[in-house]
């Protein structure tokens, strides 16, 4: 390793050996005062001169330093010119490439907000073929779909059905009253049931207003329903046992006899009880109740004296009946099998839990009728074909419950269309369409219904499918139902 040391230090390195040679002695040699004296004298001396030295080089150092300087920039001088028109450009070149990249960074934005600008119309687009193709019209104050006017006005009925409920309300009270002298039934209200009330009966179609009018046992009178064979649900040949209660010491309270122990000639001057007048066999009979209904229903028009100034004629269909207990089932008067079925018979029905259900449906949804225009479509495009309505309600009370409400209305319209016939068909393909009321964990607990329908099995709708010909034939009727359902939201027919 080589090392290079500068002038300067190796003249101050020299003197240094020098000062410690003359004051290291030689061994054995003797030294008095006065050449003592002499030493100290010569090294004081000698320290000065070594500082002078140390000073000077210093200062030789520095002005070696300046006059380098100077003579760089005397060196220098004549390209000053040269040197600024460098500095001149390279502030240049900053200057600009500062100003292309902003500018390429507005551009950059510029290009991103037109090219999102460019998908937004192109779906803008796309959107507005698809709106046009199906020919539907989002109305943004009432969110409803609108297609033909000859069947999807949504609140022409239901008017009217409403309507006739209050008029049918004040009927009731009247025969109330004209009843609470007798031993007949008396009607306690009415609920109205059906396509009318449920808001999904085209307006093509003749409005048949269908009510159910709830009987309740005269004094002295009980009902009891008798539903027949236990494993049969819901009951087809379900009927209405009328017994005779012991009325002793509520008679004056009651403003009777006692059917059970008062004398015959007690009863003579009393009239007659029910088991005598609308029974057979000690079972509600269904023709003489409707039979006997008809005189003091007479008597209630004649009383109210109505008159329709629009001259409009009203189909109103009245059923009868008997409440199951405090549940919403009833047993009713509509007949399950024409010409084959008892006078006697009172089959179990749904329709008032199926009201209750839809309530229940529009009261926890943002929009209270919105189910209707789903009933609507499935109503028309089922016309000719075997499936029923009542099929196709019964998976729309399935998916109500499956799917959340807020996703039933508006732009999701043809999406839960779909579901209804994806839904469909899968329980075509497996052969089972499960009741909604029977043996169904998912309904509401605000429907009562009795502890058999709870705890029963599934009742399965596509029981008859097990027949190869009809599963076959049923499987080509959903090809048909989607090929008019398309037609329908293409051409609105």
């Amino acid at each position: 390793m080589v090392f290079f040391l500068a002038p300067s230090l190796i003249m101050a390195l020299a003197f240094v050996f020098s000062l410690l040679a003359q004051r290291v002695p030689c061994v054995g040699d003797y030294l008095d005062e006065e050449t003592l004296n002499r030493m100290q004298q010569r090294e004081e001396y000698l320290q000065e001169q070594m500082t002078k030295l140390l000073l000077e080089i210093e200062e030789m150092e520095r002005a070696q330093g300046r006059m380098g300087l100077q003579a760089l920039l005397f060196a220098l001088l004549p390209y000053w010119k040269t040197v600024s028109v460098l500095c001149l450009f390279v502030f240049l070149f900053w200057f600009m490439w500062k100003i292309h990249k902003k500018f390429r960074g507005v551009e950059d934005d510029s290009d991103v907000e037109s090219s999102s600008s460019e998908e937004q119309q192109q779906e803008q687009q796309e959107l507005e073929q698809q709106e046009q193709q199906m020919q539907v019209v989002e109305v943004e104050a009432k969110d409803e779909f609108v297609f033909a006017e000859e069947f999807w006005p949504i609140h022409t009925h239901q008017e009217d059905g409403e309507q006739i409920l209050s008029l049918l309300h004040h009927l009731i009270d009247i025969c109330q009253h004209i009843v609470a002298d007798t031993f007949y039934p008396v009607p306690a209200h009415t609920t109205g049931v059906g396509s009318v009330y449920e808001g999904w009966c085209p307006l093509v179609n003749e409005p048949v207003f269908c009510v159910v009018v709830s009987l309740l046992a005269p004094r002295g009178h009980t009902f009891h329903p008798d539903l027949g064979a236990p494993e049969e649900l819901p009951a087809r040949n379900s009927r209405v046992r009328v017994e005779l209660e012991c009325t002793c010491g509520r008679e004056q309270e009651m403003r009777m006899r006692c059917f059970l122990h008062a004398s015959a000639a007690e009863l003579r001057n009393q009239q007659s009880n029910l088991l005598h007048s609308l029974c057979t066999d000690s079972y509600l009979d269904v023709e003489k109740t409707a039979h006997w209904f008809q005189k003091p229903d007479q008597k209630c028009l004649e009383m109210l004296q109505v008159t329709d100034v629009y001259k409009k004629i009203f189909l109103v269909e009245m059923l009868f009946g008997v409440q199951q207990d405090d549940t919403d089932i009833f047993l009713s008067s509509q007949e399950t099998e024409v010409g084959t079925t008892p006078s006697t018979t009172w089959p179990q029905s749904c329709a008032v839990a199926e009201a209750k259900f839809f309530l229940l449906v529009a009261a926890r949804a943002e929009e209270r009728n919105f189910y209707i225009r789903y009933m609507q479509v499935c109503a028309y495009i089922l016309a000719g074909l075997n499936f029923s309505v009542y099929e196709l309600k019964t998976v729309l009370m399935h998916l109500l419950t499956a799917i959340p409400l807020e996703s039933w209305h508006g732009r999701y319209f043809l999406e839960r269309i779909d579901d209804l016939l994806r839904y469909l068909r899968c329980c075509v393909e497996e052969k089972h369409l499960g009741h909604f009321f029977i043996g169904n964990e998912d309904v509401p607990a605000e429907i009562i219904l009795p502890q058999d329908f709870r705890e029963s099995e599934p009742l399965n709708l596509f029981q008859h499918l097990e027949d190869a010909e009809r599963h076959e034939q049923a499987l080509q009727e959903l090809e048909e139902l989607q090929d008019r359902l398309m037609s329908l939201l293409i051409y609105g027919k």
